[in-house]
């Protein structure tokens, strides 16, 4: 009975002490926070606005699918093995994961993935790839890191792939005429506490995805942008494209800061061919 009550005793020390260690290596642990890190919440700017300037990026990036948005990495071992990764969708809304398409709107996106296998028109390959901006909400969630910066009354991005910019004024000014038409849309923000919320409108008809999801210029879409700490935020965009759509639906990308990197350029031009798209140099050869 005395042996067993000393090795109970040295289990619950041991299960004390070893509780009492700080773990190391994990985000949560105390070596996992960032030397200099912010304070939250955020220090503010002159103007009012909580200061979220800096370089950030998608903790998982690549536009391949929105249901099942693997990286390019996990597209190419895909086409050479066949096996079909899955991971979890970022459609949050509706709670399946799916994209509400009208009948004759998800029958195109069927025939546009196709086509991005097996193009032999210019207009099958994927926006993306003929270097045209990718627009709202696609450029949040494709692989290159964006940069934050916040003038006077406004918040601005700038992502050096495809040289594209998104100035968002806060000033509450209306928008512009409903016939012009802009790649990166109309954009009119505001705070709501830690989270820019962006109204935008005025769109041009996009691809989401390479696998052909899409919306039409007449979609609105409401940008949810919340910076819960120091070095992360919640990129949540709600479509509303009653045109291609049976109803609203909502996406939600995850990015984190990324105070060690640069924004580097990214250029793009006509016949440039991706790593990945083996496939699509097979069928030229055979052309």
């Amino acid at each position: 009975m005395r042996i067993k009550q000393v090795i109970v005793a040295f289990g619950i020390g041991a299960a004390l002490f070893w509780a009492a260690v700080p773990v190391v290596g994990q985000g949560g642990g105390a070596a996992g926070k960032a030397e200099g890190s912010r304070p939250w919440p955020p220090n503010r700017l002159p103007d009012g606005q909580p200061d979220v300037q800096g370089i950030w990026a998608a903790a998982a990036g690549g536009s391949t699918s929105l249901t099942n948005p693997i990286d390019g990495q996990s597209d190419f071992d895909r086409r050479v093995t066949g096996a079909d990764p899955r991971v979890p969708s970022r459609v949050i809304d509706p709670p399946d994961g799916l994209i509400p398409y009208q009948p004759w709107a998800a029958a195109l996106q069927k025939q546009q993935a196709q086509d991005y296998d097996r193009p032999t028109k210019p207009e099958h390959f994927d926006t993306q790839h003929r270097c045209l901006l990718s627009g709202v909400p696609r450029l949040y969630y494709i692989v290159p890191a964006f940069k934050i910066i916040q003038p006077p009354g406004s918040v601005v991005f700038i992502w050096d792939e495809y040289h594209a910019y998104r100035v968002i004024p806060l000033d509450g000014r209306p928008h512009v005429a409903p016939n012009v038409k802009l790649w990166m849309g109309d954009a009119r923000g505001h705070w709501e506490g830690n989270t820019l919320v962006i109204d935008t409108t005025n769109v041009r008809g996009a691809r989401l995805t390479y696998i052909g999801d899409f919306h039409s210029e007449n979609a609105h879409i409401v940008e949810r942008i919340t910076f819960v700490d120091a070095d992360t935020l919640n990129y949540e965009a709600t479509v509303d494209d009653p045109t291609v759509f049976t109803r609203p639906w909502t996406m939600r990308v995850v990015s984190k800061r990324r105070p060690n990197e640069e924004v580097w350029e990214a250029a793009c031009y006509e016949g440039n061919v991706n790593p990945d798209r083996w496939l699509l140099k097979a069928d030229t050869k055979q052309q």
